[in-house]
């Protein structure tokens, strides 16, 4: 049975076993809870990846079914939210949000990848869309000289003029607070 699976389909059951559980798993991010839909539509696009593998076995199962279910999931998000012209990323993460913040698929998770969505659906989702800031941009930053003004002068001054006697005062003065504080602490003064 394994060796007619291999023949037809170009690749072993466990490839498309994965395949089916990246898909399934990609899936249940959008409508999660509702498995007999998730299975359905998991099954409607394993079908279709295999029809694309049967024209070109060179691409493995799992990458074409992921494909099909990403580019599935991006056409849908684009024709319901007006997301034209946006990358991959931001298009299935502002759809992401979108589909589970609306809580539209809990009470109908069969429209889930349905077209044309009903409109009060589409309109929970749009509603619940965020929007975020401006995409980040990288800019270069060149250093530039800081100016601290006349602190730099006086600290220039102080610290490359090295005076003995004030360095050994200094030392002698912290090291009298320091015993002070010791006594006076332990309780020996």
């Amino acid at each position: 049975m394994n060796s007619f699976l291999v023949q037809t389909t170009g690749h072993d059951p466990a490839a498309w076993n994965q395949a089916h559980d990246r898909v399934r798993d990609f899936l249940n991010a959008f409508v999660p809870g509702d498995h007999a839909q998730v299975s359905r539509l998991t099954l409607q696009l394993l079908d279709q990846a295999r029809e694309q593998h049967r024209r070109d076995p060179s691409v493995p199962p799992v990458s074409l079914a992921v494909a099909q279910a990403q580019k599935l999931v991006a056409e849908w998000l684009v024709s319901n939210l007006n997301l034209e012209d946006q990358p991959p990323s931001r298009l299935f993460a502002s759809g992401y949000v979108a589909v589970l913040l609306s809580q539209a698929f809990r009470t109908a998770p069969e429209t889930f990848l349905v077209s044309p969505l009903p409109a009060n659906l589409k309109e929970s989702m749009r509603e619940t869309l965020l929007i975020t800031g401006p995409d980040l941009k990288i800019s270069s930053m060149t250093p530039r000289h800081i100016d601290y003004g006349p602190m730099l002068d006086l600290a220039q001054r102080t610290w490359h003029c090295w005076n003995a006697r004030e360095i050994t005062v200094a030392l002698l003065f912290w090291s009298c607070v320091y015993f002070v504080f010791y006594w006076w602490l332990s309780g020996t003064l």
